[in-house]
């Protein structure tokens, strides 16, 4: 799959501006650590893998950030950049009141009152033209202090509701933008690398330039970094990336075939503050090997390791300052770089340090942080927001305000309560007594089970896991199941072998269902530990409703059927209600009705039973009883839960059109307001179906498509979505393929055709709509338009046979627009070898006729060749009349002409047009015996031609009768062979099959073709 381009300023972002010791405390504010809101902040603890433990520890830190920042409401700081130019806004209650003034270089804006805005990624990303942002705080007010770049200018004001200040840069930011370099052999998109600052407004002094050499090995490659001078290094690996840190600033010249996609296919670099990173993409399975030789590292992804042996770097516990606290001694440390990985998103404390290499050989994970195993350096992960990584001396210290959470030795450790969370039946059933709250309350029950799981933890891989799993099943019986999912997840990554046990997986499963991560908790079903649980199949059928599997659906509820009683109300009801809409969708009413009541029948809240209720209306509509379900829809429409009454709304709604209660417009205007009400689920879509439905019954074509192509484009990557897509097409195949737009006038018609044009399907049916639309156009002599819409049909859409077809098309159109150059260029840029024969003799034709046109008879005629074809009759009768060879075309029209003498019935245009010229050039070529031959047979046709007073001028010929030379010359001049062509043109065009006939053999072409 190709990956789309990497966003360069966010990669230069991962190098942090601010070294800091820490995160910034907007990040601790926004993760929700306070003990009012502790749910949250298991949650968002747990989420990133880490458990929640010390959560009490760390609560009043919290407080005071979370009262100190000011929330967006209130202060909104927004940045924009184009060019050498930013602009900084403030809205807000408070934002809005902000101050401004210029002070010797700088740019101050005051903002009144206690709350502090958070600039944690301005500072870190400043606006273009700005060195530096400051914050100040005193009592009454903050300060953001915006230090310039010198030659930038500032200026301020207010603007719609905000206050603003825009920087102009003095220096060209597109020098700027050559600081950054990317090799990325297929790079990823915006938004999977890092928020970045802009490009820095002044080019740095020139780094030394570090060309890595590239040697080939078995099932690997060898970078080495002849550094000019000794530097510190960390190299790792994250999942598919191999990251390389050196804490010193130079240019990389990356070998040319690194990135050849054999062991590595994305290469990336940046270099900043004091740091460059490398960053490549290679197979996990890959092995990773440092050595280093003088200034020298080498790195070898793959192959056989180096065989320099790296020294371990031991990670220890040092209670010795009252806060536990790991700590690591590594040789040569000097600081921090601070780099948030662009595919995890999470921010990544990485120490490097000289030669010789020095590892850490294996994860050492705690609830907090965890140190990653590395080939060199030290690098420090997963880490809650107040984590802290320090270097002192040769010394790195890992800890957080209070300390880590590490496990003791079980002295003041309460244990918890086994009996409590006891596992249920079966592993994917939630046992009832999971959410009953401990007599101790929440806060103690949780404190103790993250104590009991953290000194668990401790005892390695091969340690017990039955403390976790009692916080899991806590955490899911109080409905915290993103906080489970993070406690499992951490257990399965420092525990492997929990994988196999079936209670693992199946609270796996409970939690992710819970928490509507579908997909994922199909992964834990199709494992072999889950194979056995009865109840595991009604979890597989639950999740296959809701991917509109219904077959599957039904056949593991029937299969699980024998653990349903087991499960608490709320979940029989919802079982029973997907099994319903499963029946329902396989047209079978009667098992979905005996379901929907059983659904209905349990003790459960309102909620749950509203919405059984709910499908129990669907059924009752699909057996024909509109008018009752209509009642039902309505009652439920009363909710107070969008999630029930939304779909009620919309159902009764339609239903009552479709009863004549209901008026469209009244109808259209209730479910416009709903779709935007409610969104993101299959309850829009089925508005959006039921809006364009509607549309198309009132004819208004393009607002039924155009609400059904919006509707794609928002769920693209939903199954719902290739419903949308097929609704889209079928509507607009049906409007101008079928004839519902036929109705419209052919310039509104060709509007709504090129808006929507890149439905037009490919293949026969596409070719058909086209031939309707432009059959349309020309019969009203919208020739251009018409042009237009088969020259994009060609450039775009067709190939080979189909293609040169469509040109003759367009050539003759053009020719009719008297554009004989455009025709000549449509038939010669889709020249083919091989056509079949109606078609070379078409496109030969037009060729020749277009020639004529731009006064190149001869090579007119060349190009007819020995074709005598009726069409090509017509253009050796125009070319020789335009030699003024009369008696040749006199004889040539006549022949033309044929036998029609012998049939009654007045001359059609071209056969007129033909008569009156034969005449003329009989006359001038003073051959009377062939112009007596001609009036004496057509003679009869004077008085019923179109303009019979020509007919008579040109038969009876210059020597004949009282006609004066000016009659005869008017007759010659009304001879308009070109309008005759062109009706005839029309005709084809209006008989012409929408379908193109089957082609006939194919036959080589002539070059000309």
């Amino acid at each position: 799959m190709t990956r789309p381009p990497h966003d360069l300023s966010r990669l230069k972002a991962a190098l942090n501006a601010e070294t800091q010791m820490r995160y910034p405390s907007r990040e601790a504010a926004s993760a929700g650590f306070t003990v009012r809101n502790i749910r949250f902040a298991a949650a968002a603890v747990a989420l990133t893998g880490f458990g929640a433990a010390g959560l009490a520890v760390s609560a009043p830190l919290a407080d005071q950030v979370a009262a100190a920042l000011a929330s967006k409401s209130e202060i909104d700081l927004r940045v924009g950049r184009n060019g050498g130019v930013s602009r900084v806004e403030l809205y807000g209650s408070v934002g809005s009141r902000a101050s401004v003034r210029s002070d010797k270089g700088q740019v101050v804006i005051r903002l009144p009152g206690a709350k502090t805005p958070d600039i944690g990624d301005f500072r870190v990303n400043p606006p273009t033209g700005v060195k530096a942002v400051d914050l100040r705080r005193d009592a009454r007010a903050s300060e953001i202090v915006l230090t310039l770049d010198e030659g930038a200018k500032a200026r301020f004001g207010r603007s719609d509701g905000a206050v603003f200040v825009q920087i102009d840069s003095k220096d060209d930011h597109g020098e700027a933008a050559e600081v950054l370099k990317t090799v990325a052999a297929e790079d990823r998109k915006a938004g999977e690398l890092l928020p970045a600052p802009v490009t820095e407004t002044k080019v740095k002094a020139a780094a030394p330039v570090v060309a890595l050499k590239q040697v080939r090995v078995q099932d690997g490659v060898q970078l080495d970094f002849p550094f000019p001078e000794v530097t510190g290094a960390a190299v790792f690996r994250r999942g598919e990336a191999v990251w390389m840190v050196f804490d010193r600033e130079v240019d990389f010249r990356l070998p040319a075939g690194l990135k050849d996609g054999s062991v590595v296919t994305e290469a990336n670099w940046v270099k900043n503050d004091g740091f460059t990173a490398l960053r490549l993409v290679a197979p996990s399975a890959t092995g990773l090997s440092v050595d280093t030789e003088g200034a020298t590292w080498r790195v070898r992804v793959g192959g056989r390791a180096l065989s320099g042996e790296a020294s371990e770097v031991a990670v220890k516990r040092d209670d010795t300052t009252g806060s536990p606290t790991l700590t690591l001694n590594l040789a040569g440390a000097k600081r921090v770089a601070w780099i948030r990985d662009p595919m995890v998103g999470d921010r990544m404390a990485v120490i490097p340090a000289p030669g010789p290499a020095k590892a850490v050989r294996d994860d050492r994970s705690t609830l907090q942080a965890s140190i990653a195993a590395t080939a060199q350096g030290v690098m420090v992960e997963r880490m809650t927001p107040d984590i802290m990584v320090t270097v002192e001396g040769d010394r790195v210290a890992v800890t957080r305000p209070g300390g880590l959470l590490l496990s003791s030795n079980g002295e003041g450790v309460q244990k918890p309560d086994r009996a409590g969370f006891k596992p249920a039946l079966f592993p994917t059933l939630p046992d009832p007594s999971w959410s009953q709250m401990p007599e101790e309350g929440f806060l103690k029950t949780y404190n103790r089970l993250q104590e009991a799981a953290a000194e668990e933890q401790g005892a390695g891989a091969e340690g017990p896991y039955a403390a976790r799993l009692d916080l899991a099943r806590f955490l899911i019986g109080q409905g915290m199941n993103f906080e489970a999912q993070g406690v499992l997840d951490l257990l399965t990554k420092n525990n492997p072998r929990s994988l196999g046990d079936p209670q693992v997986r199946g609270l796996k499963v409970v939690a992710k269902v819970m928490a509507g991560r579908l997909s994922d908790a199909q992964v834990d079903l199709d494992s072999t530990a889950l194979q056995n649980d009865p109840a595991a199949n009604l979890w597989r059928g639950y999740i296959a409703e809701r991917g509109r599997h219904y077959e599957d659906a039904r056949k593991a509820f029937a299969e699980g059927v024998s653990a349903m009683e087991g499960f608490p109300p709320e979940w029989r009801t919802r079982f029973a209600t997907a099994n319903a809409r499963a029946a329902l969708a396989l047209k079978d009413t009667r098992a979905a009705w005996e379901l929907i009541v059983y659904a209905a029948g349990q003790d459960v809240p309102p909620l749950d039973r509203l919405e059984a209720q709910l499908v129990q209306a669907e059924i009752i509509e699909a057996q024909g009883d509109k008018a009752r379900a209509y009642r039902v829809y309505a009652a439920i429409a009363k909710s107070t839960s969008d999630r029930i009454n939304a779909p009620a709304q919309l159902r009764a709604a339609r239903l009552k059109l479709e009863l004549g209660e209901g008026k469209p417009e009244e109808t259209l205007q209730l479910l416009s307001s709903l779709r935007f009400r409610w969104r993101g689920d299959e309850t829009e879509l089925e508005t959006i179906r039921t809006m364009a439905d509607i549309y198309l019954t009132q004819g208004r074509y393009r607002q039924a498509l155009e609400v059904l192509r919006g509707a794609g484009a928002s769920f693209f990557n939903r199954p719902d979505a290739v419903e949308i897509n097929e609704k889209l097409s079928t509507a607009f195949r049906s409007l101008f393929l079928d004839g519902m737009a036929d109705g419209l006038q052919p310039v509104e018609a060709l509007g709504l055709y090129f808006d929507f044009k890149d439905l037009t399907p490919v293949g026969g049916d596409g070719d058909a709509m086209v031939r309707r639309m432009v059959k349309r156009l020309v019969e009203v002599d919208l020739l251009s338009q018409a042009a237009d819409l088969l020259q994009y049909q060609i450039d775009n859409r067709l190939q080979g046979v189909a293609r040169s077809q469509m040109a003759a098309d367009l050539a003759a159109i053009h020719l009719m627009n008297r554009q004989p150059e455009k025709a000549l260029q449509a038939l010669w840029k889709t020249r083919n070898t091989l056509l079949p024969k109606p078609v070379l003799t078409e496109r030969r034709v037009l060729e020749a006729r277009a020639l004529n046109e731009l006064n190149r008879p001869d090579h007119a005629l060349e190009v007819l060749g020995n074709d005598m074809s009726p069409e090509a009759l017509d253009v050796r009768a125009d070319i020789l009349w335009r030699q003024k060879d009369w008696a040749k075309a006199g004889a040539l029209l006549e022949r033309r002409l044929g036998d029609r003498w012998k049939k009654d019935g007045a001359l059609a245009i071209g056969e007129e047009a033909n008569l009156i010229r034969a005449g003329v050039a009989y006359s001038l070529a003073s051959d009377q015996k062939s112009l007596d031959r001609l009036s004496q047979r057509f003679g009869k046709y004077a008085d019923t031609a179109q303009n019979g007073d020509a007919v008579r001028v040109a038969l009876a010929g210059l020597d004949n009768g009282p006609l004066r030379a000016s009659d005869f010359a008017t007759a010659a001049a009304q001879t308009d062979s070109f309008t005759a062509w062109v009706a005839a043109m029309k005709q084809k065009f209006r008989t012409q099959p929408a379908q193109p006939a089957p082609a006939a053999p194919a036959t080589p072409a002539p070059k000309t073709a």
